[in-house]
């Protein structure tokens, strides 16, 4: 890495990692964590009411790694969910940059030291994004893009705003309001949503992948949307009020349509999984709200294709939009 010293004055970046029921996944990630070339770094660790070992393994690890140019806070948060845990860790962030990131997946050594190359090489940017590798459940991996510049459609098509992905300012965390902890599921996209809302200065950095996503049995989102259609439906509500009151009214009917998109594929997704009945109300409840012919029908054919197991939908219906 060129670019930066290895040794700050002080630290200009913060590392926040939620936990729950992890004792045995964390491991791995602390390790990829404490490997970092970068110094000074902040680590903030929040317990979310694990249930087993996971507090003192946390513990632990913050005895033997804690130091002057190291630092490791260890917080509790009693209440349910990742969002709570991470606006926990936020409160206590001092450094200039937050970088928020999952207790399964992994950076390679080089990763903070990248993203402060980076934010010195962009002093204007507010967020800084990058490319990261997933590995699915079955071991296979992939490409995983940060789109820069589309990145209101990437982030509700393809998460580009997931946690993994990108370091922000901590004024533009705060700013936006912090995790919204009502928001169960997909919080990432959520929050994503609010900070795009900003307009904020946002940079692509190039380079090897030197982050690896980890996908687990347990994750979140597990492999049926079908389950819980109650949690995504709100998440999207929420992220229509933000669409509705924050976003640019020149870009707001736009982005609307990029949202109902993801609704009928979401209804798609539904029926795919044997939940006719829910996939055919949330596909109404869209068709319903659209006063153009053109895009109900283009709504329609994203949840026919989806529901009879078609990939890449929101590829395929990009260049209408």
């Amino acid at each position: 890495m060129t670019g930066t010293s290895a040794h700050q004055s002080a630290p200009e970046l913060t590392i926040i990692i939620p936990v729950y029921n992890r004792e045995t996944i964390v491991t791995a990630t602390l390790k990829s964590i404490v490997e970092q070339t970068l110094r000074p770094l902040n680590i903030i660790l929040v317990d979310n009411n694990s249930t087993d070992n996971t507090f003192y393994v946390l513990q632990e690890w913050k005895r033997v790694n804690d130091s002057p140019d190291f630092r490791i806070t260890l917080l509790t948060e009693t209440k349910p969910g990742a969002a709570a845990a991470r606006n926990r860790g936020l409160d206590a962030v001092t450094t200039p940059y937050t970088m928020f990131f999952d207790s399964d997946d992994l950076m390679l050594p080089g990763h903070c030291h990248r993203v402060i190359n980076g934010v010195h090489k962009h002093p204007d940017a507010d967020i800084l994004g990058w490319d990261c590798r997933s590995r699915a459940i079955d071991g296979n991996t992939f490409l995983v893009r940060f789109g820069a510049e589309d990145i209101f459609w990437n982030n509700l098509h393809q998460g580009s705003m997931a946690t993994q992905r990108y370091v922000a300012r901590t004024t533009l965390f705060r700013q936006a309001g912090g995790w919204n902890e009502r928001c169960m599921g997909w919080n990432d996209i959520e929050i994503g949503t609010r900070l795009l809302a900003m307009n904020p200065k946002i940079v692509r950095l190039s380079g090897d992948i030197s982050v690896e996503i980890i996908s687990l049995e347990n994750s979140i989102t597990g492999k049926s949307f079908s389950a819980k259609p109650a949690v995504w439906e709100h998440s999207m509500e929420l992220i229509e009020d933000t669409i509705k009151s924050k976003v640019n009214p020149r870009l707001r009917d736009k982005y609307l349509r990029f949202l109902n998109l993801r609704r009928a594929i979401l209804a798609g997704d539904y029926s795919r999984e044997g939940a006719m009945n829910d996939g055919k109300r949330l596909l109404q409840t869209v068709i319903d709200g659209e006063e153009s012919a053109f895009y109900r029908r283009i709504y329609s054919a994203a949840y026919r294709y989806r529901a009879l197991g078609g990939r890449g939908t929101h590829k395929i219906f990009r260049f209408l939009f």
